[in-house]
């Protein structure tokens, strides 16, 4: 019997050890919050995991640390100079152990790509059974209030949950439509000068609707796998999605840090972990007790700002 294509991984190259000593690692770190932030709880000097969507741009790593690159596709990223190869292809629905052939990895790095998982939620499921008891998970995703996502509406629970029983495994034409339809022309430069983004043209002009209706018809295509923010968050909307997957029993990991967006910035941060926990009362209370704990700290912070800019 042949495999589902949301279960299939493929396999080209071995693992790949970082390229700084471990002293230029630590010296870049400390003064660089967004490396510090992506490799938050990775164990030193030596440690071996997974890094999903480099590119041009993977995570600077010390020499002791192994990685294996993934991504949706072998040769995804691979037309931009400088693209490291991609060892294996996992589009986010389905096992990662299956096609790896292991698991018990230390950590996970995911640097603005989550976004882009059309399964949210089975890839948060798939990443957890590939990484040990307390392995991370750290990642960065756009905060749609400062970038081209600003005038698109929180992503749902209705539509995480959608996407993961349907095991999506490629952008669906609802994801491309509104990604194409609704983003603006502006940077997180102009949102931060006060410009008001619900005075943005739409980053595709008056042809919007026409191209984005184009485009999901595109997506159903054999093959076809165009690239669109999935998902859009802030970081409270975040939290809320996946203490109501937690309850489900749709979310397994537990939350330990999470970094809101900085000024001039346009992504916040997390980290999340594979507890050792495996009854599911006692998991549930541990995420929620984590949830409750950074969404406080969310919202001290707002309630600083405000404060500090009143005149």
């Amino acid at each position: 019997m042949s495999e589902s294509p949301a279960f299939r991984i493929e396999a080209k190259h071995g693992m790949h050890s970082g390229s700084l000593s471990l002293d230029a690692f630590l010296a870049r770190r400390s003064t660089d919050r967004r490396l510090a932030r992506l490799t938050h709880d990775i164990p030193l000097p030596e440690a071996q995991g997974l890094e999903f969507g480099p590119a041009d741009n993977p995570t600077a790593l010390p020499e002791g640390i192994r990685v294996l690159y993934v991504d949706h596709a072998l040769g995804a990223g691979a037309d931009r100079p400088g693209a490291v190869p991609i060892d294996h292809a996992w589009t986010g629905s389905g096992s990662l152990v299956e096609g790896l052939g292991r698991q018990g990895f230390d950590f996970a790095i995911a640097a603005q790509v989550a976004q882009y998982v059309p399964n949210l939620l089975g890839w948060f499921r798939g990443i957890h059974g590939a990484l040990r008891p307390g392995g991370v998970l750290n990642l960065t995703l756009p905060d749609r209030r400062f970038m081209f996502d600003a005038g698109r509406p929180d992503s749902t629970l209705a539509e995480l949950v959608e996407a993961d029983l349907l095991a999506y495994t490629r952008p669906s034409p609802r994801q491309i439509f509104a990604h194409t339809h609704q983003a603006l022309a502006i940077d997180p430069e102009r949102i931060w000068e006060e410009a008001d983004p619900a005075e943005a043209p739409r980053l595709c002009g008056d042809a919007a609707l026409t191209r984005a209706h184009a485009q999901a018809v595109e997506a159903l295509a054999p093959g076809a796998y165009p690239g669109c923010h999935c998902w859009v968050f802030t970081p409270l909307a975040f939290l809320d999605a996946l203490e109501a997957a937690a309850r489900l029993g749709l979310f397994p990991m537990v939350l330990n840090r999470i970094a809101a967006t900085e000024p001039g910035g346009f992504e916040f941060s997390v980290s999340m972990r594979r507890d050792a926990e495996t009854d599911p009362e006692a998991l549930r209370g541990m995420q929620a007790g984590a949830i409750d704990h950074l969404r406080g700290i969310l919202r001290r912070q707002q309630r600083t700002a405000r404060l500090l800019a009143r005149e």
